[in-house]
């Protein structure tokens, strides 16, 4: 690097070396005494990359092609919409191959804690086949009439005639869904969908987008007289994703031994195919003793019912967002649920915690706050179970309860996103 800042990116494809896959599932390569970032290499294969631009003196680049070396996960004929859609980040890698993969790159992800990247790295993986969201949101631009996903890098949305990650109900409702946009809705906004397990309800939102207005309309829904086939509800999603105007169901309701209702807006496990398997995993997982459960990422409930599905249970809910809290409060009737409050408030008020007790967390990709990482180890419950959708968050907080007095009982790997990097982690801590 000379005195006046770094070279000037190459203007022409640079063949490199990919080494491994790193956290966040991009090849590293090095050319010319600089770290490169390839987003769709994989390791060791020899590729033809494009320079995209320099942060923090890592040059992030894309493959052009492959020239030697082919990985056997690579797909031969990768999703058409991948140069313009950035809907996924691994559409050139087949699913079950991919979900092995997964385990390295959240091992790189976890690389400065402990003897967690090992754990990782060696961790079972449940793969998932494609066609899985029964939740997404997708991006509607009127200047187009497209509805779809932003693209690589951009705030273009994809026109997407077909796509792998969606359900088969969405990928099919797309088209009509903004068509009757175009005669509706005339300025950007975000279409949220759910659907149930079988695919046979389904409900959508408009709420803002990031380039559009501050507020959406009732008048820019799409009356049932257009989308009366496709969805059996149409809502505005205001503060709080709340539902507002609208028409038809506002709710979805997930078959499972416990059946749950999910409001649109609410979270929800996003892969049709494994919802009821994780479902029975997490009871498994719980134990047999009733110990009180306290679930302080509840949602509209879903790890908790998993928990009760085994047998009666004390249950202790906790949920900020008031819409899905509510649906909790439907689904488990027996449940004491702290509506609109969040974890830390709770525990931070709660002299007595039983030490006798399951943790349930599900937090975001954020991770634990360090309020709950501290309230957690002050109360040091018999057992922690944790599903956590990004590795290095739950590497910062699991390093965080090992470093006091708990040790890592369980853990597996679940592919609920495939064709991304993304995996979802589901760990079992105990007191040591």
């Amino acid at each position: 690097m000379s005195e006046t800042g770094p070279p000037p990116l190459p203007a022409d494809p640079v063949v490199v070396e990919v080494e491994k896959l790193v956290g966040g599932g991009r090849g590293l390569a090095h050319h010319e005494g600089e770290t490169w970032m390839v987003a769709a290499a994989l390791p060791g294969e020899e590729v033809a990359a494009a320079a995209e631009h320099r942060r923090a003196g890592i040059v992030e680049a894309h493959v052009l092609a492959v020239r030697r070396h082919r990985h056997p996960a690579r797909l031969e004929a990768p999703c058409p919409h991948a140069a313009s859609c950035g809907g996924c980040d691994w559409p050139h890698v087949e699913s079950g191959a991919g979900a092995v993969l997964k385990a390295t790159v959240a091992a790189e992800a976890a690389h400065r804690v402990g003897r967690l990247p090992d754990r990782l790295a060696a961790a079972p993986v449940t793969p998932s086949p494609l066609a899985y969201r029964l939740r997404a949101r997708l991006h509607w631009d009127p200047a187009r009439s497209v509805l779809g996903f932003y693209g690589p890098r951009s705030w273009t949305i994809a026109d997407i005639p077909a796509c792998r990650l969606l359900s088969p109900r969405l990928a099919a409702a797309r088209h009509g869904l903004g068509k009757a946009l175009a005669d509706t809705c005339p300025e950007p906004a975000d279409l949220e969908w759910v659907e149930d397990l079988e695919g046979e309800t389904a409900v959508a939102a408009l709420r803002t987008a990031r380039r559009g207005p501050s507020r959406i309309l009732p008048s820019w829904i799409p009356p049932a007289s257009l989308v009366g086939d496709l969805v059996e509800g149409f809502w505005v999603l205001g503060a709080g994703a709340r539902p507002g105007a609208g028409w038809g169901r506002p709710a979805v309701t997930m078959d499972l031994p416990i059946p749950l209702e999910v409001p649109i807006g609410a979270f929800f496990q996003v892969n049709r195919h494994l919802a009821r398997w994780l479902f029975g995993r997490v009871g498994e997982l719980a134990g047999s003793e009733p110990t009180p459960v306290f679930d302080v990422h509840a949602g509209v409930g879903f790890l908790a019912a998993a928990v009760a599905a085994r047998g009666p249970r004390r249950l202790e809910l906790i949920e900020p967002n008031r819409g899905a809290a509510r649906a909790a409060q439907r689904n488990l009737p027996d449940a004491r649920v702290a509506v609109g409050r969040t974890a830390e408030a709770i525990l931070a008020r709660t002299r007595r915690l039983p030490e006798r007790a399951l943790v349930l967390l599900d937090p975001p990709r954020a991770g634990l706050s360090a309020a709950l990482r501290r309230a957690l180890t002050r109360w040091r419950p018999e057992r922690v179970l944790m599903l956590s959708c990004d590795p290095a968050t739950w590497s910062r907080d699991t390093g965080h309860l090992l470093a006091n007095g708990f040790r890592l009982t369980h853990l597996e790997l679940v592919d609920l996103f495939p064709s991304t990097h993304h995996v979802e982690i589901v760990s079992v801590l105990e007191p040591g």
